[in-house]
């Protein structure tokens, strides 16, 4: 079967044993599965680059960008104003990160900082003139007036990433009111805050006051053809190919998660830099498989354990890794019968609703270390994990340790799609 080529005619194979030493290094960069900072690595998010954009080159609209785990926020909001970074030169983006003791005082002081800096770096000092006066309380006021300060021609972002992270409830209701201050007063800033949450209620207190000032920006897992552009982009700066199958199974294993995509796609590289090829098979994937357990294992093996605890044989186990197997929708939620097919694969027998229905409301409660969250009423309720990241986990331990039969492996993770095209 021919392969998915991504770069091999770029760049020289290498020839020595310097040269596969120093792929493996570039490898190890490129896929390193860290939000991402430049822009030529950044794959997908069209729309969303776009809607925040919009928001940025308007007049007072802020952004608020939210969803699961490990779906892209830090890498999106890293990169979106880069795409016309080099025609719009008036950008001058201070970024920062909440934590669980920020105050509103703490918080905004390190923005307007982090504002100023930036603009100092890019020899723009004239664009952020305020004075930042560390012995003053800093209030909303005193920070809209302050931001109210910059240059006409600048285009000023502050994002403060990791947003739902804070803790004191006066400092979301205070980021409110500036927002409102900001958007009431035309100040040409735009403050993007970022944050894990199913909706723009869990980061943000009274945001219906704001609502005509804030642009909803939810932010889905990645679709495939999204994921495929994270392995080939990386892939063609290196001579490396990947098989076709081997880049489907690391897609279907990803879940939808760009951070695995990433992970998953390194091991198997490496695992084949190691026998000195250039192409990248569905075998190296799977040998790969021990190394990506033996590094995710401190981050997951306790929920997994807690989880799947029984003294008896009631299939935990096996009912988990049917929920991770099971398609979900754009946000990562499924119900109990989108888990009846691989449940079934993976007893290798027609099973019902009934043989893991209760395994669900396990998994969803405290006696299951609550890996799944549940909504939505008794006979409409779905499921998603809690840590999208144990998804992916699941999966690959199911793998290793052979509750997916070669048949059911082949069916749920080696069939090459449509939207994988073999290409010379």
């Amino acid at each position: 079967m021919r392969g998915i080529r991504c770069g091999a005619d770029a760049v020289a194979k290498p020839r020595t044993e310097e040269d596969w030493d120093a792929l493996s290094f570039e490898v190890a960069h490129l896929f390193d599965g860290a939000p991402i900072d430049e822009e030529d690595l950044f794959a997908g998010r069209l729309t969303e680059i776009r809607r925040i954009l919009e928001a940025t080159l308007s007049k007072s609209s802020h952004v608020v960008l939210f969803g699961e785990r490990g779906v892209g926020k830090t890498s999106l909001s890293n990169i979106f104003w880069k795409r016309f970074g080099n025609t719009l030169q008036s950008f001058v983006v201070g970024r920062v990160q909440a934590n669980p003791s920020d105050t509103f005082h703490s918080i905004w002081f390190r923005a307007l900082d982090e504002l100023q800096a930036a603009a100092e770096m890019r020899r723009k000092p004239e664009y952020v003139p305020y004075s930042l006066d560390a012995s003053v309380a800093i209030t909303p006021t005193y920070v809209r007036r302050l931001l109210s300060q910059c240059a006409p021609n600048a285009i000023p972002i502050i994002i403060i990433d990791e947003f739902n992270e804070i803790e004191d409830p006066d400092a979301r209701m205070l980021t409110a009111n500036l927002i409102k201050e900001l958007y009431d007063y035309a100040i040409s800033v735009t403050v993007v805050l970022v944050g894990v949450a199913e909706n723009i209620g869990q980061l943000l207190d009274d945001h219906k006051s704001i609502s005509r000032a804030l642009i909803q920006i939810p932010l889905n897992r990645m679709n495939e053809s999204e994921l495929k552009e994270i392995i080939v982009k990386r892939a063609s700066r290196t001579p490396l190919r990947f098989d076709g199958d081997a880049m489907w199974t690391i897609i279907t294993l990803s879940r939808g998660l760009p951070f695995f995509t990433q992970t998953l796609s390194k091991y198997a590289a490496l695992q084949a830099i190691k026998s000195k090829r250039t192409n990248v098979t569905t075998a190296d994937v799977e040998s790969s498989m021990d190394e990506f357990i033996e590094n995710s294992e401190v981050m997951f093996k306790d929920a997994y354990r807690d989880a799947t605890r029984s003294n008896q044989a009631n299939y935990f186990k096996e009912s988990l890794l049917a929920c991770a197997l099971a398609k979900p929708d754009d946000e990562g939620w499924f119900t109990a019968n989108d888990v009846l097919e691989p449940y079934s694969a993976i007893m290798n027998k027609k099973m019902a609703i009934a043989n893991y229905e209760k395994h669900l409301r396990r998994f969803s409660s405290q006696d299951g270390g609550n890996v799944l969250q549940v909504r939505g009423g008794d006979r409409q309720q779905q499921f998603r994990f809690d840590d999208p990241m144990m998804q992916p986990y699941v999966i690959i331990r199911g793998i290793q340790t052979g509750m997916i039969h070669e048949a059911a492996k082949s069916s749920l993770l080696q069939k090459e799609q449509p939207l994988l095209p073999n290409v010379d």
